[in-house]
């Protein structure tokens, strides 16, 4: 469980850093630390010695104590397949002299898997490596929140993509994330790869000021109902299409991005009173050409 967010990697130790003056008392702001986000502290001592924090010991499902346990029992706390990793990162850290951070799942004695993060450094004494120390928290409510996320957006993803109407999901940054096939015909692109990572602004440098408006609100949480304007071909007459922009949700009240309908409701009304003259596959004209075709 939560394999795909299993991480590690190192980062540039401060051991080697002069340390700046401390505001404040550093015992103090440890402990504000740990109570505000959830870390809690650990120390390594060579050859294989760990302390930790009362609140460390609780969110690995241990009985707080004075008294160190050893960093094989740590390990052990880990899933049997992330364990290699840890011990990998220790190593590594030693040998490059590195920091190191990482998510990992634990088994908890009561039987739940959570994933923990941990960030970690080395301990120097006169140019010796004499341990590692850092900070461990419980990510497990973070993971399924994104994996909830996600979800949900390949959720939408999918309807999106095989939607029959001119439909484009896009992200915060108005980068497009998926569209339909209607949608790429009905703005003369031929594949997706032409548009896919694109911003709006990028594909459409020339729309109107009004348009960007329009996002803005969607992004807050609106959902704008509108019209945009459409140019028929062979006369470059525009005519307007209802269109709507609607915010979907990446997680609770955080807009992930806006889903953009564009004038399906007047093609539909047009294509239930006679039969398709043709298939969405082999049509590549405007989208009044589209309109044009089935009534």
């Amino acid at each position: 469980m939560y394999d795909k967010f299993i991480s590690a990697v190192p980062h540039e130790s401060l051991a080697h850093i002069e340390p700046t003056p401390s505001l404040m008392e550093a015992d103090r702001a440890l402990q504000l630390y740990e109570e505000q986000t959830g870390y809690g502290q650990w120390k390594l001592v060579f050859p294989g010695s760990v302390w930790m924090s009362d609140q460390l010991s609780l969110t690995l499902g241990l009985t707080p104590s004075d008294e160190p346990v050893p960093l094989q029992d740590m390990v052990k706390l880990y899933v049997a397949e992330d364990r290699g990793k840890l011990l990998a990162m220790i190593a590594q850290s030693l040998e490059g002299r590195r920091g190191f951070k990482c998510r990992l799942r634990i088994d908890r004695r009561d039987g739940h898997i959570r994933m923990i993060e941990t960030i970690a450094d080395l301990r120097i004494r006169d140019g010796k490596v004499v341990g590692l120390f850092g900070a461990s928290r419980d990510v497990t409510a973070e993971v399924e929140r994104e994996l909830a996320t996600a979800g949900r957006l390949q959720l939408v993803q999918d309807m999106v993509s095989d939607m029959p109407a001119p439909v484009v999901i896009v992200d915060e940054h108005l980068r497009v994330m998926d569209c339909s096939l209607f949608w790429l015909k009905a703005h003369r692109f031929v594949e997706r790869r032409e548009v896919v990572g694109k911003t709006l602004h990028q594909l459409f440098p020339e729309a109107p000021h009004d348009q960007a408006k329009e996002y803005e609100a969607a992004l807050k949480g609106q959902t704008v109902k509108t019209k945009r304007p459409y140019a028929v071909q062979a006369s470059s007459t525009p005519v307007l299409f209802n269109t709507v922009i609607s915010p979907w949700y990446a997680g609770d009240k955080k807009v992930g991005g806006i889903m953009i309908a564009v004038g399906w409701s007047e093609i539909a009304v047009a294509k239930a009173t006679q039969p398709p003259k043709e298939e969405a596959e082999s049509f590549d004209g405007s989208l009044l050409d589209m309109l044009k075709a089935v009534t």
